[in-house]
């Protein structure tokens, strides 16, 4: 840096305050400065460059030649200077921060993890609050920003302005090893309008899916237990308690087997939600990553 360059830093703030209010007093008051310092640093200015920067004229003063010329690049300066502060303060406000999410209970196994995981190994000083429960409540959680994003199993009303898929998943009919239908290739839902059912309780999302396939079959069967946890409905299938609609598992016991379902809306699709209300930068980048990544991290 040349050494004029390097003296003059420490008056730009002057300079663009004179160059601006054209008036002594005025560009005191702006900068909060006594008159006399603001004249004893144009003047050191002006010794620094060799030339005049301002001239009397009348009762206040006007920039020469060399002050127009120069005072664009010295606002140039201060405009960049701004920008690296706001681009500073961003990386901060992301670099630390915190990030609510709420999901729903079978997504805390393995895909929040991991999209978590994935994230801070670039953010480690980010911290998480979490949320687990019903979709209606990650939902409502979501809509009274007491949560940033909410992973739940989407539903028409999720669109790409508001939503991004992750993945979606087949669901299938779980029945105990010695049920008649475990030996079937694929049911219709209609022939287990008499068989009684283990279900999720109303709110759950799988809940709101299950009722939409026993309605579009035009039956309304016999709930015998409504829990809050799939492994747990599992286990009852497997007890003999009833029968459910579930999602597939990769591994499950010998005391149930799957049964592909007939209907192809007997699917569910999971993915992250946000609302329309402006995010924090962490928040930002957050589900930034989830859209660029989120899909080779969900392994299913």
């Amino acid at each position: 840096m040349r050494d004029e360059a390097r003296d003059l830093l420490a008056l730009i703030p002057t300079l663009l305050a004179v160059a601006d209010t054209e008036h002594i007093t005025e560009a005191s008051d702006l900068l909060g400065i006594p008159q006399p310092t603001v004249s004893r640093q144009i003047a050191r200015a002006s010794k620094i460059l060799g030339v005049e920067i301002v001239e009397r004229r009348g009762r206040g003063i006007a920039l020469t030649t060399a002050g127009r010329i120069l005072m664009p690049y010295l606002h140039r300066v201060a405009v960049d200077l701004e920008a690296g502060l706001d681009a500073m303060s961003k990386h901060d406000a992301t670099a630390r921060g915190r990030i609510s999410i709420s999901f729903q209970n079978t997504l805390g196994e393995d895909i929040v993890p991991a999209l978590i995981k994935q994230f801070r190994g670039e953010h480690p000083a980010v911290t998480f609050e979490l949320d687990q429960g019903a979709r209606a409540r990650c939902l409502d959680r979501l809509d009274d920003a007491a949560a940033d994003l909410a992973f739940v199993s989407l539903s028409t009303e999720h669109t790409a302005t508001n939503s991004f898929q992750l993945y979606d998943e087949r669901l299938v009919l779980v029945v105990p090893a010695d049920h008649p239908l475990a030996g079937a290739r694929s049911v219709d839902l209609a022939d287990t309008a008499e068989e009684n059912y283990v279900a999720m309780g109303h709110g759950f999302g799988m809940r709101s899916i299950c009722d939409e396939l026993w309605s579009g079959a035009g039956i309304a069967p016999e709930i015998a237990f409504e829990g809050q946890d799939i492994h747990t409905l599992r286990g009852l299938v497997g007890a003999g308690l009833g029968i459910s609609i579930l999602p597939r598992m990769r591994s499950h016991g010998r005391e149930t087997v799957e049964v592909r379902i007939a209907d192809p809306a007997a699917r569910r699709r999971i993915g992250m939600v946000w609302s329309t209300r402006q995010h924090a930068s962490q928040v930002e980048a957050f589900r930034s990553m989830v859209i660029r990544n989120g899909r080779g991290l969900v392994v299913r």
